[in-house]
């Protein structure tokens, strides 16, 4: 199968990744401490930002060995 994606912007930053899913920044935070989400950080202690990228091939990816999807 074949598709294509268009995203409006490769990273988010945290907050408005929290904003745009309507989840609290804390709990953000606490999904890419545990792996949750794919982030991009350039130097220690530097901003965080969700990679939307990597997140979309990560969701297209999951499950589709199975028949339902």
């Amino acid at each position: 199968m074949h598709m294509t994606l268009s995203l409006d912007v490769p990273m988010l930053s945290i907050a408005e990744y929290a904003k745009r899913t309507g989840i609290s920044v804390d709990s953000v935070k606490k999904q890419c401490v545990k792996g949750q989400l794919p982030f991009i950080q350039t130097e220690l202690r530097g901003t965080r930002y969700i990679n939307m990228v990597q997140l979309t091939q990560r969701c297209a990816e999951a499950n589709a060995d199975k028949a339902w999807n």
